[in-house]
């Protein structure tokens, strides 16, 4: 308890000290505050002028009603006309915005119940309506209208006064603001960071969802100058938590912890998501604002949520649930129901949640993991409790305890068989056991040791390699696996060392009474002239790879590996040609994470089929190959907002990871 409370302190006392410059470069040291790893779960919630209306096709954003209005949105036009006539602006839905059963009170306490630690409103939605006074839109916030009241504020008190953790969501764009988009300067110095910073200084966030961010770059928004000020100068908190939407560029790279919606299962997800943190919000229901048009059979079950959250936190993040109240200022029952029942599980089970650690193995068959902080104690969650045995994979106990499982008294009895291990399930204990959604075991393991750290230094003709820390018990065990060799023999690290070809490292650390780290492979890239990809350029506004590579292309160059031309923001694509050198014979998989469209082929045969329209998303193929060179071809196209490509493979012997470049080559040699 000594050492968590010293680390603690110690994660404090380098938030209060550090002084940051307004560059990514220095904003992106700063680490996410413990706070927000520890909570697992929070509250999102969706409320405007938009809940007046509180429709929109089923499967899509209330929310978005306006933009629907504004764009020729059939549907949302149909309906608003019969419903409130065409003369009827959407501002006019602010005299209708009248929420009487709104009570802070009683929304803080159904949160604190859920079991959730942070709360997060929206402060103000891209259609500019305010939930403050904030006087740089006045006669277009909750006080200028019959609600007359400070809506964000009067929660942000009720939540802090249950001891949960409040913050709030802000648009950076708006879809009818009068400088935006034609004098976007005017709208950011006059308008947005202003009142941006208004509603930090007056409810000290703990935590700010920044959103509406794809529009323009990060430079455009000022953002670096903003969380500069945010960390520097502000009144918020000194354990301010943000999240990386900041600038088109933004996402999954910059800012705070990595967010993802309605997309909890990213194959994309590697140790950068598990260090910087990352949180996956999404609805009871598939609209965040609240939506009429949706039935029960819309709405995620409790069930199906409890094992959301389980998933989620198995692999090191948060989940955000959001729910919509209506515009009288009413939580809907279902949306309440599935809130009390999540904290009703979460009673029982919190100690698997809460202050965890994802294990090295997030799961095994059916069976999901955390990991207790010492990671002495492994928490093993299952969907049903088998008749007379559990076999865990990979996974050993120790000690002479039984395995104990939460909402039961009766334990467990286990041995472990090789490396796996086998639970006994006796008929009274699945009589002592209520239902539960998920079941929890607590099961006693020998720690684990972290990856060592390496410091790969490449000059021009070798590289400079260091492992581990100055602690003299772990010891580090390595292999350099180039193009020509294929060993398999670890060597013991004492001190630095040189390699002179480009190559594979491989290493892992040890030490008695641990089980060993997992064993990092991380390139060595000693560059050639030989190595490389061809990439073309195109320019254009397409829906598919093959109607890109049917253009002419405008610009051409060889590149170390599958990067896109961060200058060009939007209706841009590339393909990059080239050869792939195999050094061992077998079954590799290959994946592309894009916004928008990818593709990847070998030999001119498709593997990767991540083609079309599509915000950010992962998907991967197969293919067996033998130990030769192959052509290797990736194509991808952005069209308009965001763009993001990175090309991965997994193969004998490592786990996913980036394609090294000294396996690529523009010619084959």
């Amino acid at each position: 308890m000594k050492t968590v409370f010293f680390a603690s302190l110690l994660h404090m006392v380098v938030l209060n000290a550090q002084q940051y410059e307004p560059k990514w470069s220095d904003l992106d040291s700063r680490p996410t505050p413990q706070w927000f790893k520890d909570s697992k779960f929070g509250i999102f919630i969706h409320w405007g002028l938009y809940s007046v209306p509180a429709w929109s096709p089923i499967g899509s954003y209330a929310e978005w009603y306006l933009n629907g209005l504004l764009n020729g949105d059939t549907n949302r036009i149909k309906y608003h006309n019969e419903n409130y006539g065409k003369d009827f602006l959407y501002r006019d839905f602010a005299k209708l915005f009248n929420p009487k059963k709104y009570d802070p009170s009683k929304w803080a306490k159904l949160f604190q119940m859920s079991g959730a630690k942070y709360v997060v409103l929206t402060s103000k939605h891209h259609d500019g309506f305010c939930l403050w006074p904030s006087e740089h839109s006045n006669g277009y916030n909750s006080f200028d209208t019959p609600a007359k009241r400070d809506l964000l504020g009067d929660l942000n008190k009720a939540v802090k006064d249950k001891g949960l953790r409040s913050g709030f969501y802000y648009s950076l764009y708006e879809w009818q603001h009068p400088d935006y988009p034609n004098d976007v300067t005017a709208y950011v110095n006059n308008y947005m960071l202003p009142q941006f910073k208004d509603a930090v200084q007056r409810y000290k966030p703990d935590i700010i969802f920044s959103d509406g961010e794809w529009d323009r770059s990060s430079l455009e928004w000022r953002s670096e100058e903003f969380l500069a000020w945010l960390y520097n100068d502000s009144d918020a908190p000194k354990d301010v938590v943000v999240n990386d939407r900041w600038g088109g560029e933004t996402r999954f790279k910059h800012g705070g912890y990595f967010s993802t919606e309605y997309d909890p299962n990213s194959d994309a997800m590697n140790e950068e998501f598990l260090e910087r943190g990352w949180e996956e919000c999404r609805g009871i229901g598939k609209s965040f604002g609240y939506n009429r048009n949706e039935k029960e059979e819309d709405y995620n079950t409790s069930e199906e949520l409890i094992k959301l959250l389980v998933d989620v936190v198995s692999r090191g993040g948060n989940l955000l649930l959001n729910i919509g109240p209506k515009a009288d200022g009413s939580i809907p029952n279902i949306m309440s129901d599935r809130l009390l029942e999540i904290g009703e599980w979460l009673k029982i089970n919190g100690e698997a949640i809460y202050e965890t650690i994802p294990n090295r193995i997030f799961s095994s068959d059916n069976i999901t993991f955390t990991l207790a902080k010492d990671r002495k104690t492994l928490f093993a969650f299952i969907d049903q409790v088998p008749k007379n045995k559990l076999v865990i994979k990979n996974v050993n106990a120790v000690g002479k305890n039984r395995i104990e499982c939460f909402g039961s008294n009766n334990s467990l009895r286990w041995k472990n068989k090789n490396k796996d291990l086998v639970i006994s399930v006796s008929r009274s204990f699945r009589r002592s056991l209520r239902y539960s959604p998920v079941y929890v075991l607590q099961i006693p393991v020998r720690p684990y040791l972290d990856a060592p750290d390496v410091s790969i230094n490449v000059k021009e003709n070798f590289a400079e390699i260091s492992i581990g820390s100055d602690d003299l018990k772990t010891m580090h065990m390595y292999k350099v696996r180039d193009l020509k060799t294929n060993t398999d023999v670890f060597k013991k690290y004492e001190n630095p060392f040189r390699v002179i070809d480009a190559g594979m490292l491989n290493v892992f650390s040890t030490r008695k009474n641990y089980l060993q780290s997992k064993v990092v492979s991380l390139p060595v890239n000693i560059l050639k002239k030989e190595n490389g990809i061809h990439r073309l350029t195109f320019v254009g506004e397409w829906e598919n790879c093959q109607q890109m590579i049917k253009e002419e292309s405008i610009d051409q160059g060889v590149f170390d590996n599958f990067s896109i031309d961060l200058d060009k923001k939007d209706n841009f694509g590339h393909t990059f040609t080239g050869y792939i050198a195999i050094n061992m014979k077998g079954t590799y998989h290959f994946e592309t994470a894009s916004d928008d469209g990818s593709r990847l082929l070998i030999n001119d045969e498709l593997v990767v089929d991540n083609d079309g329209l599509h915000s950010k998303i992962s998907k991967s193929g197969s293919v067996y190959l033998d130990k030769e060179m192959y052509k290797i071809v990736v194509e991808y196209f952005e069209r308009g907002e965001q763009e993001s490509l990175e090309v991965n493979w997994k193969g004998p012997g490592f786990e996913w990871q980036e394609i090294p470049s000294y396996i690529l080559f523009h010619k084959n040699n």
